[in-house]
């Protein structure tokens, strides 16, 4: 019998006898590149729909477990799904199967994705492939007489369109932005769109911005240009960095939120509740030079300068000094090499300083990862969630952002080129854990 489960990304395998693949059998990174050759344009476009709107939970991946013990699980419906997300966490490994301006709308999509990936899929578990079978089947060969999923006409369609609200409200405040060119769509595409979703559909905080919804739609309660105005301050906020996930994740954080918004942001009402304008309705565009307000520009260093270690060995405190000052833009491959060798020694200092038994320094870099990590955690200095991103950089056949399998090929693969947004990806990911093998 199914079963409904989640799963981690990063335990997520490639089906290699997928239909789309013309060679079945090429191994993980083979059958990955072949869906990308096939798809193109159509992962680009999936791909910006996952981080705009995420997985879609009408539409489960059915997978079986992969018999190995790494409890890992084959993915025989929704391949292409599992291979945007692999492409979204790392878009490198798309180079030369995907046309160029796709590679670069990727690595744009791939920012964007990072601060708010997407860390369980629900499936659906089944015993084996025959199971699956007549599932995918009727999926993928059409109307079957009406036992297949039958398409909606001309008709359909449009009475759909009429009998629903619309855009969401997040999204109608994304529209009303870039329609009145507060914001271009190259800088809509990096907004963090889920955590945008959080703090706008939250009564406290659109009470600051003035608006208000009103039978779906959101409503104007002061000038335009107020109200775009803080509306873009949230997005260079969150585009930013400053404001993550975790700060806003409850209701009571995006309270906290609205009511700390800064006085000359917060956005006082003009007109009564109920007598608002329609965010749509119409109002003339800025004339004139492009009132569009730019996102704040990522960071060209790979440690914040907001992240404090406390390093007392000599020659990882020049590491730690030049990766600070090493721009990510100009000395990529130098910084992805020392991000590397930082981490491996950082690694060892902590298992030599806490006598770690049964772990060796002769061990592979995977392993002491999982060893320091457990006890981290045993020890109360790293969260579960925050082990999660370390045992996901360090699982095999992992393509994910961070991997450090990926960093090995940055040193050993002359075909493999490290992105500024993948460094700084990935010490995101690693900084609790950096943190913490050096907590005085």
């Amino acid at each position: 019998m199914a079963e409904i489960i989640p799963l981690a990304p990063a335990d997520l395998l490639i089906d290699e006898q997928n239909p789309r693949i013309s060679q079945p059998n090429v191994g993980q990174h083979k059958a990955l590149q072949a869906l990308a050759v096939h798809q193109d344009t159509k992962l680009q476009k999936l791909a910006k729909d996952i981080v705009q709107n995420g997985l879609n939970p009408a539409d489960l991946p059915i997978v079986m477990t992969f018999e190995d013990d790494l409890k890992r699980y084959v993915v025989l419906e929704g391949n292409r799904r599992l291979t945007a997300l692999k492409a979204l966490e790392n878009p490198e490994w798309l180079v030369d199967c995907v046309n160029k301006h796709v590679l670069v709308d990727m690595r744009r999509l791939s920012r964007a994705y990072q601060d708010n990936p997407v860390e369980s899929v629900n499936c659906v578990l089944v015993k084996d492939r025959d199971e699956a079978h007549h599932w995918i089947e009727l999926r993928h060969t059409g109307e079957n007489e009406g036992a297949g999923l039958v398409r909606w006409g001309t008709d359909e369609r449009e009475r759909f369109a009429a009998r629903t609200s619309g855009f969401p409200i997040h999204q109608q405040a994304l529209n009303f932005l870039e329609d009145r060119r507060y914001l271009t769509p190259e800088a809509r595409r990096n907004v963090p769109t889920t955590s945008f979703k959080r703090l706008i559909v939250t009564p406290e905080v659109r009470e600051k911005l003035g608006l208000e919804v009103q039978k779906g739609k959101l409503h104007l309660l002061a000038s335009e240009k107020n109200v775009a105005k803080a509306l873009m301050y949230i997005i260079n906020d969150l585009a930013s960095g400053t404001t993550k996930v975790r700060d806003i994740y409850t209701k009571d954080d995006r309270v906290d939120y609205a009511n700390k918004l800064p006085a000359h942001i917060a956005v006082t009402p003009v007109v009564p509740s109920g007598q608002g304008i329609e965010i749509g309705g119409g109002s003339p565009r800025p004339k004139g030079k492009s009132s569009t307000t730019r996102i704040g520009k990522q960071r060209d260093k790979l440690i914040p300068r907001d992240c404090v270690l406390h390093i007392s060995e000599p020659r990882l405190r020049d590491i730690e000094r030049e990766l600070r000052l090493l721009s990510l833009d100009h000395h990529t491959n130098a910084v992805s090499v020392l991000f590397r060798v930082f981490i491996e020694l950082g690694v060892d200092s902590y298992i030599e300083r806490l006598k770690l038994t049964g772990t060796s320094l002769d061990a592979k870099l995977t392993k002491k990862l999982d060893d320091v990590t457990n006890d981290l955690v045993s020890r109360q200095q790293l969260t579960k969630q925050q082990a999660r991103a370390v045992r996901r950089a360090s699982a095999k056949d992992s393509f994910l952002a961070p991997s450090i399998a990926q960093m090995n090929n940055y040193i050993h693969n002359p075909y493999v080129f490290p992105a500024p947004g993948d460094l700084r990806a990935s010490w995101d990911s690693l900084q609790p854990f950096l943190i913490a093998i050096w907590a005085p």
